[in-house]
């Protein structure tokens, strides 16, 4: 298991498609922001519309592309009229059995045709912190000859509505981030933060191992030693992609984990602190609450599964 996959782990990640839009213009969707512990995403199959995010440019959308915002973020996707001087019809729902459709076409081809969904990951997911506030990939670029199938199989399965395509499509779904952020990481010339650090091999190192071992009594020299450095050149080259400081880091992943173990057992809250490396379980509460805001034992009656 590389670092990238534990993290998309530890984020619970789960996609859903909620909507196959058959839509012409003139018209604008508003978009509220979504909830905690969501991302939405838009996947343009043919023709073209414009996302436009306060205090930011407009961004055109053509088909092939996939747009997704990690946090939610609020936005307006505006669809042109596909002739001139066309009337806007009343948008029509229906469910065909694997997903809900929209259309105000009336048999007429579509000025845009989407699939929108959803990403939902656990509170405070160190991989949704680091990422930018949109993530804007195409599936038709010969750099990700992988995402077209993808797509282009969810589009079926939504269209069709076979036998089991509500399960096809949901797990097609969670394979759709990991492999938009796959395509997103490859095209980017450089990366900062915690991507960066997970793009050097050597630095990549020391993150798997806290991924891995979080118990660990973690020093500077130790975390130096799994990248093959000596203490300085690790804080030099940890410094030059991150702003954050190696014990920093490793705070958060702790949280991270503790927060899934929460969740996701029944551990107690003073085995869980020992397993992330706290031998004090009030010194682990209290960095528990800085970061989420609430005490474990909230936190595990507010999101716990169990």
């Amino acid at each position: 298991m590389d670092a990238l996959d534990k993290l998309i782990q530890l984020a619970n990640l789960s996609g859903a498609l909620d909507l196959r839009c058959l839509l012409s213009g003139p018209l604008e969707l508003d978009h509220a922001p979504a909830p905690a512990g969501e991302a939405v995403y838009h996947v343009v199959l043919d023709g073209a519309c414009t996302v436009m995010r306060h205090g930011h440019a407009p961004l055109e959308l053509n088909a092939g592309d996939i747009f997704f915002l990690p946090r939610g973020d609020a936005h307006v996707l505006s669809i042109g009229p596909r002739e001139a001087n066309e009337e806007t019809a009343a948008v029509q729902s229906h469910h065909n059995g694997a997903v809900t459709v929209q259309s105000n076409c009336g048999g007429k081809k579509p000025g845009v045709d989407l699939l929108c969904g959803r990403f939902l990951y656990a509170p405070r997911a160190l991989l949704i912190d680091v990422l930018p506030d949109v993530v804007h990939v195409a599936f038709t670029r010969a750099s990700a000859p992988y995402l077209a199938p993808l797509v282009q199989t969810m589009r079926r399965e939504a269209e069709e509505a076979q036998l089991g395509a509500p399960s096809i499509i949901t797990a097609l779904s969670t394979a759709l981030f990991t492999m938009v952020l796959r395509a997103w990481l490859a095209e980017q010339p450089s990366l900062a933060g915690v991507l960066g650090l997970l793009a050097n091999r050597r630095l990549g190192a020391s993150i798997i191992a806290m991924l891995e071992r979080p118990a660990e009594p973690w020093t500077l020299e130790m975390l130096a030693k799994e990248a093959a450095m000596s203490r300085a050149t690790f804080m030099r080259a940890f410094s030059a992609h991150s702003a954050s400081s190696p014990l920093a880091l490793l705070s958060h992943v702790r949280m991270q984990l503790a927060s899934t173990m929460l969740t996701q057992t029944k551990k107690s809250i003073a085995d869980v602190a020992a397993d992330v490396g706290y031998q004090s379980e009030a010194a682990f509460s209290k960095r528990f609450k800085e970061l989420y805001g609430v005490a474990p034992g909230r936190f595990r009656q507010t999101n716990g599964l169990v």
